[in-house]
């Protein structure tokens, strides 16, 4: 016996505190989170960890609810161990998909390298406890987290064409639409914001089928709502207990684009745990270590305004509703109490004019959504911000849009009050 497997078996044996011999070894769970944590020290202190989150669904039980609090350590792990087979199917099935069409691993190792550096300790932590708790290589975990980067990467053209074969021609590529309504251009006098992801990651992925809001509540930082999907913990679209909710949308490949800075969506998270306003959205923005280019569109609920950031490696703009946008050749004509963007320039121009005043959130998700997504429409999210609510749908399957499917609703101000002050 090596002096390694004498130190494995020495170490199972003061941990599980049973006497192992001969084929008894082939019991030894490499994946068992005594081994693999360097924070979890007993069974005792991870039931306690687990104890802390709480699984639900949302009313109409077409999608989880998972609520966690604690360290981000802690949070991933609850995430990871509450949902363990969802993760690993989801996560799993994503990876090898990937695998197939790049052919070699080492794309996506490199990725996470070179983002590495730039993302925040608490999310490096937080994917550990979910690989742990869901019992996934590490790997996987950085490699799903660093994909879509490498997806609006245009740096090398090579890789480009790479990522285009991926997506198969399909009019995949990740160019979204957003839009916000303030209360002088709806039917009811409320600012409702629309973010239509237009990512067709439901043709080659799990995705759509393990749609998650994951409420986190942070040891330091501000409660959110995550509005994404099991095992991935980036945010694309959200909404904290500030009222502050997310959109973003590709911007083409203008040069200077790069994988050495903070991957969007754990800025974004960073948005939805450090943002209160809009001047915090803007910094928090600006003074990120860039990548790619993207056009974000946020809106704050206590005050009722909206703001539209360009944000290039080289530079960074702010607009505001009734403007008139014009870049790159692409206009967005001003419309009173509208603030807007997106693939089908002409058609949201249109449509919003002629719905500007009569927009409700039923008449969005039925004529306005359906009209602006791409085939590639892969999640619409519908924002009451004042009232800490929204609306969300997923893709059904490869050949079936978002836009053409039935509508979630959750109550985030309710959930998370209830989760904070349970009844006894």
């Amino acid at each position: 016996m090596t002096t390694q497997l004498r130190f494995v078996a020495t170490l199972t044996l003061s941990m599980i505190g049973s006497y192992l011999s001969g084929c008894a070894y082939l019991r030894i769970d490499p994946d068992h989170f005594l081994f693999r944590s360097d924070v979890i020290t007993s069974v005792e202190q991870e039931r306690a960890i687990v104890a802390k989150a709480k699984l639900d669904w949302t009313e109409d039980g077409r999608a989880r609810v998972l609520y966690l609090s604690g360290t981000p350590y802690e949070r991933g792990y609850q995430h990871g161990k509450l949902l363990r087979e969802e993760v690993r199917d989801n996560l799993l099935y994503l990876y090898d998909k990937i695998l197939d069409k790049y052919h070699f691993e080492e794309l996506l190792e490199e990725a996470y390298e070179r983002q590495r550096p730039f993302i925040p300790q608490e999310y490096i932590d937080e994917m550990h406890g979910l690989a742990h708790g869901a019992r996934l290589p590490l790997k996987v975990v950085h490699g799903i987290h660093a994909l879509p980067e490498v997806t609006e990467w245009g740096g090398k053209k090579v890789y480009k064409k790479l990522i285009k074969d991926m997506m198969d021609g399909v009019l995949l590529g990740t160019s979204c639409s957003n839009f916000c309504a303030n209360k002088s251009a709806t039917a009811n006098g409320k600012m409702y914001t629309v973010r239509v992801l237009d990512w067709g990651l439901h043709k080659l992925s799990k995705l759509h089928e393990y749609p998650l809001i994951t409420v986190n509540i942070p040891e330091k930082g501000i409660a959110s709502a995550n509005i994404g999907w099991v095992g991935f913990l980036g945010a694309v679209s959200g909404m904290n207990a500030k009222g502050i909710t997310l959109g973003e949308m590709g911007y083409g490949d203008p040069d200077g684009e790069t994988m050495r800075g903070e991957p969007m969506p754990f800025l974004l998270r960073d948005v939805l745990s450090q943002a209160s306003d809009l001047s915090d959205v803007r910094k928090i923005i600006k003074n990120a270590p860039g990548t790619n280019s993207f056009v974000f569109l946020m809106s704050d609920g206590k005050t009722g305004k909206s703001e539209l950031y360009v944000r290039d490696r080289s530079r960074f703009e702010v607009h505001q509703p009734g403007e008139n946008l014009e870049d790159r050749g692409t206009k967005f004509p001003a419309i009173k109490g509208l603030l807007y963007g997106g693939h089908y320039q002409d058609k949201m121009t249109s449509k919003l004019n002629e719905t500007r005043g009569t927009l409700t959130p039923e008449k969005i998700m039925r004529d306005v959504i359906p009209f602006i997504a791409m085939p590639s429409n892969f999640q619409n999210v519908l924002y009451s911000p004042s009232d800490l609510q929204f609306w969300f749908a997923n893709a059904k399957g490869p050949k079936e849009r978002a836009a053409e499917q039935p509508y979630s609703f959750y109550d985030f101000a309710k959930g998370l009050k209830e989760f904070q002050s349970p009844v006894k």
